[in-house]
């Protein structure tokens, strides 16, 4: 198990993907690995451009406000998918 560099959750590795910190679209190559669950919600939260120019960094993800408030709820998860159960 590997754990999510968003959350910190330890997570089976069907669980975990590779999320391109500058979108793939745009030419990023760089990637950190993420649960399920953070890459969807990262995706939800911000726009291409958004994440092309201001959260292409793992620092920036994780000092913005809804990206900690997101972590802190989703730590508490023991299941994987929760993604999917909320609304956007």
């Amino acid at each position: 198990m590997n754990k999510c560099q968003l959350c910190a959750r330890e997570a089976p590795d069907e669980y975990l993907e590779k999320h391109h910190l500058t979108p793939k679209s745009k030419g990023g190559t760089e990637t950190i690995v993420c649960c399920i669950d953070c890459g969807n919600q990262v995706h939800k939260l911000f726009t291409i451009k958004e994440l092309e120019h201001t959260y292409n960094t793992l620092n920036s993800l994780l000092l913005n406000e809804k990206v900690i408030k997101w972590v802190s709820w989703v730590r508490k998860k023991n299941d994987f998918g929760v993604c999917m159960k909320t609304k956007k």
